[in-house]
């Protein structure tokens, strides 16, 4: 997916204008309301969010399990890629089977189940995190794998290669810039459903702000904490897009 230099300034403009508006209509039209904070309480606000809401070990806790798991996901499917890759394999084709599943039950779902199993765990956030990331990922690499154009495979075993290179590097290679592509709808997801598991579960994370600040009916500190986390959604995705661009160079989306 190429963004071109037009949509970027396009798109800048936009959230200059509607930050500007938020000044203006928060700030010296509607200081007093319960829609959106004044700019400059937010702006004080954070350091409410450092003490009482305990922002960095919440912060850090979040991001580590959501960047965490997504990349512990892509590089246990990479190891065991050559396993993963057998067709009509019965763990592949089990893993595939709960891809009807994920089409009609939410994955949260999935999360308070854990949270029934596991109430006392210290790592049932990261359990939920990489479930969710490492069988979306097998799922689509699988998905990947059967539109690879038969030519290819016919290609390399005329020239002598075996399953097993076939696996490892025609399948495999072949199945990159769909699956790195996934990663950016994936990290997003994450993000949603792992907020949401934290708002209920408790504990350390962001989601658990939202829950505190709900509970208090600090608009400020629910406002803050949303741009928080918008705009480390934001990084976070143009640090994949850096590593797409530099080890999966050969794809175009």
């Amino acid at each position: 997916m190429k963004i071109n230099k037009g949509t970027s300034k396009k798109t800048f403009l936009f959230l200059l204008s509607y930050f500007i508006l938020w000044i203006i209509l928060f700030e010296f039209i509607l200081p007093v309301n319960q829609i959106l904070p004044k700019p400059s309480i937010v702006f004080l606000s954070f350091s409410a969010l450092w003490q009482f809401y305990k922002l960095p070990v919440n912060f850090i806790t979040t991001i580590s399990v959501v960047y965490f798991s997504l990349f512990a996901a892509y590089f246990i499917i990479y190891m065991f890629r050559n396993f993963l890759l057998k067709h009509n394999h019965i763990f592949t084709d089990f893993i595939l089977s709960l891809n009807w599943f994920s089409k009609y039950v939410p994955g949260i779902i999935f999360g308070l189940f854990l949270i029934f199993w596991l109430p006392d765990s210290n790592y049932i956030g990261f359990i939920f995190a990489f479930s969710t990331s490492f069988f979306s990922m097998l799922i689509k690499l699988k998905e990947e794998t059967i539109n690879i154009k038969h030519e290819y495979v016919d290609a390399a075993k005329s020239l002598g290669a075996d399953e097993s290179v076939v696996r490892r590097k025609i399948l495999w290679d072949a199945s990159q810039p769909g699956l790195i592509k996934h990663l950016f709808e994936l990290h997003f997801y994450i993000w949603s459903v792992l907020i949401v598991f934290e708002f209920i579960n408790g504990g350390y994370g962001l989601g658990n702000i939202f829950r505190l600040a709900l509970q208090y009916r600090d608009l400020s500190a629910l406002f803050t904490n949303a741009i928080i986390i918008g705009v480390t959604i934001f990084l976070g995705s143009h640090v994949i897009r850096y590593i797409r661009n530099k080890f999966f160079h050969w794809s175009i989306f």
